[in-house]
């Protein structure tokens, strides 16, 4: 409970640990921007993680969360998300509320769809979904996510034919494209999973 006091850390990273709960005190960490609890035993976020609004980046892969608190919403500052690897079977709602983000990895999880707010992310570059459940996303989502630059869906119910049906799939098809052809200008090492930064399966 102690930690509560660092009110000046800026970087907190717990990776592989067998951490199974969060302190609910450690919304007193107003000045924290990064957040690392990857491969620890976490079940769930406490509510009060919504006022640590500094909050740039926020990874907790590889553990057992079943869901989101709603609260997250008010982090309004958080560039990344990677909630990759747990239990979640939603995302909520609130995730739209989160202005500032770019990058969303929720691969691995059992999730069935996506939030119509998520179309509120006009910052969202990459957002990977791969081995999920997920049969449809929001229909206004490729049009209202004007950044988007990659969406992976592998290993998802969604039929290719689906997603480029949708609107606005031209424009991100060319942003895409774009971003794929300034890697290989800049002579940038690109593994082979560079070639999947589309939709293909």
């Amino acid at each position: 409970m102690e930690i509560s006091k660092l009110v000046n850390l800026q970087r907190l990273v717990l990776a592989h640990n067998l951490i199974d709960r969060l302190p609910i005190n450690l919304a007193k960490l107003e000045s924290l921007k990064v957040m690392t609890l990857d491969a620890n035993r976490v079940t769930s976020l406490p509510d009060e993680l919504g006022q640590l609004v500094r909050l740039e980046q926020l990874s907790i892969s590889g553990n057992s969360l079943q869901y989101l608190p709603e609260t997250i919403g008010s982090l309004r500052n958080l560039k990344l998300l990677n909630v990759s690897n747990n239990k979640l079977k939603s995302l909520p709602e609130s995730i739209g509320s989160c202005f500032s983000l770019e990058e969303l990895q929720a691969d691995d999880n059992s999730i069935e769809d996506l939030p119509e707010s998520v179309c509120n992310l006009v910052h969202l570059k990459a957002l990977c979904l791969d081995n999920n459940n997920v049969k449809q996303i929001p229909t206004n989502l490729l049009k209202d996510c004007k950044a988007l630059q990659n969406i992976s869906l592998h290993g998802n119910p969604i039929s290719m034919d689906q997603f480029q049906q949708m609107e606005g799939f031209q424009e991100f098809e060319a942003r895409r494209k774009k971003k794929f052809d300034k890697q290989i200008d800049s002579n940038v090492m690109i593994s082979s999973k560079g070639l999947d930064e589309g939709v293909d399966h």
